[in-house]
């Protein structure tokens, strides 16, 4: 498991400063931002001449959050409010220090601690450790950023259907094909009685097609934070028969992010200054979480809660965002939901940089976070860090 990249406790420069200095990584290193400021567009909060903004401030604490929760699985054995933390958001077993005949519980620390690593690799451009200069996640044009979903047309399934280069489809007889007729477009249609084909190339660089309900006006629903899919680009080959060219992974990240109608912190550093006793964990994990979030859908894909739990499926759809629920899970279905259910992270990393990581001295002396109350009243709140300390 990878260590921290420098000393946790000569932590006392400006967050901003310090994850520019050790990962080095601009936030077009890893998507193609859509420019502009309707459409999706993401020049109010990403200059990409510059390489600042709102983006890049949360692509750098990000990083460093990471890179704390890292280093805190680490100290596994040493910190027992690691254990606990463990243990509240992903269900591993606290029974102190591990010990001979741990194997269980050391394999499901090593599968977070795994995970957070990967998605770490992508956000930091890290390379390949058998290919020094080959970044681990690289980009192939293949992977963009929209900071709304406004960007997408609906399209009628009875009009003509389109390639990748926006050109209409035709059959072997040179008959134009409309989207319905197109069976992959047709499965997806069918696999959702509501769904509807959201077209993105009127408005973007990418030729191709959403199929959901609500895709293009995901972002006008109150309280929508984000989402990532995946965009599937046709060719038609010398018979007429569509055939897949590749698939297109985009992230939306929606407008209510960076309003200032949403409650939620700008970031982790400013919302070290509201935590006090009974502070609920909830309230302070900030708005650059759901970059974060839709972060481990990229690098792991989805897989629906229906048993089959791939070596690094994460669930989508059917994924948990209420904190009270993320614990249930963690009790209840630690391995199968909340070692995959991307919030769970979100969580837990939030937890271990107000633990480790945060420059407040007396965050870090004197806090911890605990489950507090029970039925509608329970909260994860800030508790004393000595008394939360102890071992069962």
């Amino acid at each position: 498991m990878a260590k921290l990249l420098f000393p946790l406790r000569l932590v006392t420069v400006l967050l901003g400063l310090l994850s520019r200095t050790v990962f080095g990584v601009a936030l077009d290193d890893i998507f193609i931002v859509q420019s502009g400021s309707t459409h999706g567009g993401c020049d109010a909060h990403y200059d990409q001449s510059a390489k600042t903004g709102t983006l890049d401030q949360w692509l750098d604490e990000i990083n460093f959050a990471l890179s704390t929760a890292i280093d805190g699985i680490d100290e596994y054995n040493t910190n027992p409010r690691v254990r606990k933390a463990l243990d509240i958001w992903f269900g591993i077993h606290n029974g102190g220090s591990l010990r001979a005949g741990s194997d269980d519980t050391l394999a499901q620390i090593d599968w977070v601690g795994d995970r957070l690593k990967d998605v770490q690799d992508f956000l930091s451009f890290a390379d390949r450790s058998d290919a020094p200069g080959q970044p681990r996640f690289p980009l192939h044009g293949n992977r963009y950023l929209f900071c709304g979903s406004d960007f997408l047309t609906l399209k009628a399934t009875n009009t003509p259907a389109q390639d990748w280069q926006a050109q209409n489809i035709l059959d072997e007889h040179g008959n134009v094909v409309n989207i319905a007729g197109v069976p992959s477009y047709a499965e997806a249609l069918a696999a959702d009685p509501n769904a509807a084909s959201w077209w993105s190339g009127d408005r973007s660089p990418i030729n191709g097609y959403y199929f959901a309900e609500i895709a293009g006006s995901y972002c006008d629903i109150e309280g929508n934070l984000g989402l990532t899919a995946v965009i599937r680009e046709l060719e038609a080959d010398i018979t007429g028969t569509p055939t897949v060219r590749g698939d297109i992974e985009s992230v939306i990240i929606c407008p209510f992010n960076f309003d200032n109608s949403n409650p939620k912190p700008v970031n982790y550093s400013l919302a070290s200054g509201n935590i006090v006793q009974g502070t609920n964990l909830k309230d302070v994990v900030p708005k650059s979480a759901t970059f974060l979030h839709e972060a481990f859908h990229v690098v792991f894909g989805v897989v629906h809660n229906d048993g089959d739990t791939d070596d690094h499926g994460f669930l989508e759809g059917d994924e948990f965002y209420d904190m009270i629920e993320l614990i249930k899970q963690a009790k209840n279905n630690p391995q199968t939901k909340a070692q995959r259910n991307p919030e769970n992270y979100v969580y837990f990393v939030t937890h271990m940089f107000y633990l480790l990581g945060t420059t407040d001295d007396d965050i870090r002396a004197n806090w911890d976070f605990a489950p507090m109350g029970r039925g509608r009243n329970r909260i994860v709140g800030a508790t004393d860090q000595l008394r939360n300390a102890e071992d069962p």
